[in-house]
């Protein structure tokens, strides 16, 4: 167990700089969502290959610990997200996976806006 954590520790860190760095990188005034953007779209590509990979045993379990939990984890958990929801449709529950999606893209939206505004009013 210790190994497999220094694993997601050692990846994440990875996925975390470089999420950072795209925010550098390709900073923009005129629209401040494309470095996240990218970094979600990088993030399902590249968990989607990792999750192939190892499927091929081309990826050790290890592998996909440092790179497919650990990296893309610390890249954008939107992967993980994106990763949930295949299994879902890929298992036919589609129900599910669409009340997953829902769920989770509204949930999320009104967290952020109530946190917003509550912070605004009380901090």
């Amino acid at each position: 167990m210790i190994k497999q954590l220094l694993f997601v520790f050692i990846g994440g860190g990875l996925g975390c700089v470089l999420r950072f760095l795209f925010s550098v990188w390709i900073n923009t005034n005129h629209i401040k969502w494309i470095p996240t953007i990218t970094v979600n779209i990088l993030g399902c590509f590249l968990l989607g290959t990792f999750l192939s990979l190892s499927h091929k045993d081309i990826l050790d379990n290890h592998g996909y610990i440092l790179l497919g939990i650990g990296f893309c984890g610390g890249l954008t958990t939107f992967s993980t997200f994106s990763l949930d929801l295949f299994k879902l449709s890929n298992d036919s529950n589609y129900t599910g996976a669409l009340l997953y999606l829902l769920l989770t893209v509204i949930l999320g939206y009104l967290a952020v806006v109530t946190a917003y505004h509550l912070s605004k009013q009380y901090l």
